[in-house]
């Protein structure tokens, strides 16, 4: 196959459009044989059911009827006062009894069924009385001796007797004729020559015939008697697939390929089995294969005439445009292409191509400028974001001096004083570290729970605050200073603008696989002014040069920050409730410190 890959790749122009129309038309010519095969093998398959089903269901039909009226024809056995002492056992028969019930039993076979082979008569507790007894009188081995009475006529499939003969049963409910009482069942053994009397007049062709299936896979009617009373598995008939019931397969039997149908008897639940050669059905299909290669013959001998004149008036254009994309692939733009053909997709493929050729040197320096926008832009997002986002005071100096403040207050015992410029110094010192932009959510509510204490000695009196976040959730990440700078707003907007009189509330909670951290207030709410200020700020692009210069770390820039870090999924929502307050939420993936490091 690799040989006939290189042999095509190494030839000629003419040669690989030969080789494609030709191998187009053969192909065209196989889809066709094989649909018409496969069309013809469908209507054949459903001429075979049609015929098989109408023949099984005569079969099915003929058994029914049979069984039927064997059942019929105990009604007056059944009734017999004899009959009904015996089942019911509450008297003991004497031997005139026992002898009058057998010959009505031997009455039953002469006026009825000759193929009967024996009759048993099965009480509720198991006794048995059997027309012609078995030597031992061991009835336990026998088919029907464990069903247990259930007020249904039953059949049981083909079974051998102790004397090797082929035979099935039907077991009959007896009644009590006093109180309507199950009392037993009669047991019918007869042997298969009316079964096979009926099997053998449904002829299906010279070699097709039909054989019986029980429910659990024995064998109750074949040609073959051997195989009667065998399971499926242990006979030649294993190789059938014969689980799909009402429709029709071909499959392998005896060497020959075969049509197989299998339908139930809804009065038994057996399965009856047609086979049939193929060829006895689908007589016709070799005419239609003898034509298909005829077809193909002749399809053959006019492309080898008629391809390669059509061909020429083709392949002299494209070996032109050949030569020309080769020389514009060497780097020679200056190449055009003149009229090569007077077919019309010709002059226009040689017009599109000289376009082409004068757009590439536009594009190519366009591309080259594009390439150097895009490596300034990485630049711009991975360097110059972050540290535009930073705030860009020096804090070293301030809460160096606010630490010295923080020793004054010990030392002047003003606790108060102390407490503020620590916690002031400890915020600016958690802002100015670079060493870490990710941190757990645990250290951010820390330097926000200071922030919240500063606000609390500003408004000593009418100020809340609450950080209600369940545990589970402290060892997430979140970008440092994300939660303060929006706490700062609520305060600003919140709390400052009713007098200090105000709360704000810090929760968080799972979303899928975000979290979503949400922070409260009951202010009087962002007007809307501001809020489209905010909107529009939130949808400048992580590229604009206008998020890089701000002095603060406003909500924008967290926003923008988050964005960076996460993807555009992600970052800031606010919703203000005119004169009821505002919610802020910041959404981001919901990752712990383990699985953060290995993102």
């Amino acid at each position: 196959m690799r040989r006939g890959l290189k042999f095509i790749q190494n030839s000629s122009i003419t040669a690989r459009m030969f080789t494609l129309f030709f191998g187009l038309s053969i192909l065209v010519v196989v889809l066709m044989a094989s649909f018409s095969f496969y069309f013809y093998n469908k209507a054949v398959k459903h001429d075979f059911k049609t015929i098989t089903g109408e023949a099984s269901e005569r079969l099915s039909y003929h058994l029914e009827f049979y069984l039927k009226q064997m059942a019929q024809s105990t009604g007056t056995m059944i009734t017999n006062s004899l009959t009904q002492d015996w089942l019911e056992g509450e008297r003991p028969l004497t031997s005139q009894d026992v002898n009058d019930l057998h010959r009505a039993l031997e009455m039953y076979i002469s006026f009825n069924f000759r193929e009967i082979v024996n009759l048993y008569l099965v009480s509720s507790d198991k006794r048995v009385f059997a027309l012609n007894p078995l030597k031992n009188n061991d009835y336990s081995h026998e088919p029907w001796f464990q069903q247990t009475p259930t007020g249904k006529s039953a059949t049981m499939p083909t079974y051998r007797t102790d004397n090797g003969q082929p035979v099935m049963s039907m077991l009959i409910p007896v009644y009590s004729t006093q109180d309507v009482k199950l009392i037993g069942n009669l047991v019918i053994e007869f042997s298969l020559a009316e079964v096979k009397s009926t099997f053998m007049k449904s002829n299906l062709g010279s070699n097709g015939f039909f054989f019986m299936l029980s429910d659990k896979g024995e064998v109750v009617y074949y040609p073959q008697e051997s195989w009667l009373g065998q399971p499926l598995q242990e006979t030649d008939l294993a190789v059938l697939d014969l689980r799909d019931t009402g429709r029709s397969s071909v499959q392998w039997w005896n060497g020959r390929k075969s049509l197989v149908d299998v339908i139930k008897s809804e009065q038994t639940g057996w399965y009856i089995v047609a086979i049939v050669p193929y060829q006895e059905i689908a007589s016709g299909l070799n005419s239609a294969i003898n034509s298909s290669i005829i077809t193909v013959i002749i399809i053959i001998i006019c492309l080898v005439g008629i391809i390669p004149l059509v061909l020429r008036k083709f392949i002299e254009p494209v070996k032109k445009m050949k030569s020309a994309m080769e020389r514009v692939s060497r780097g020679d733009l200056s190449i055009r292409v003149d009229q090569i053909s007077d077919i019309n997709e010709f002059q226009s493929l040689s017009h599109s191509f000289n376009k082409m050729v004068d757009q590439l040197n536009e594009n190519i320096q366009m591309v080259a400028e594009l390439e150097v926008k895009e490596v300034k832009l990485q630049l711009h997002q991975q360097e110059a974001t972050i540290q535009a986002l930073q705030n860009q005071i020096n804090p070293h100096l301030l809460y160096n001096t606010l630490g010295i403040i923080s020793g004054i207050a010990s030392i002047e015992d003003s606790p108060l004083i102390g407490t503020i410029s620590q916690n002031l110094a400890d915020i600016y010192r958690y802002a100015a570290s670079f060493s870490n932009m990710e941190v757990t959510l645990s250290d951010e509510l820390s330097i926000l729970r200071k922030y919240l204490d500063i606000i609390h000695v500003r408004f000593p009196r009418r100020f809340d605050s609450k950080v209600v976040i369940h545990e589970k959730y402290l060892n997430c990440r979140i970008l440092k200073l994300t939660l303060q700078p929006i706490v700062e707003n609520a305060v600003k907007y919140g709390v400052e603008a009713r007098g200090g009189g105000g709360a704000i509330i810090v929760t968080a909670f799972a979303e899928g696989q975000d979290l979503i951290i949400e922070i409260a207030d009951n202010g009087p709410g962002i007007d809307e002014a501001k809020q489209r200020s905010y909107h529009q700020e939130f949808q400048v692009s992580l590229a604009d040069d206008t998020i890089h210069g701000r002095e603060s770390l406003g909500l924008p820039n967290v926003h923008n920050r988050i964005r960076l870090k996460y993807g555009a999924g992600y970052g800031i929502a606010i919703h203000s409730f005119p004169g009821r307050g505002t919610v802020t939420s910041v959404r981001i993936p919901l990752l712990s410190i383990e699985n953060a490091s290995e993102r």
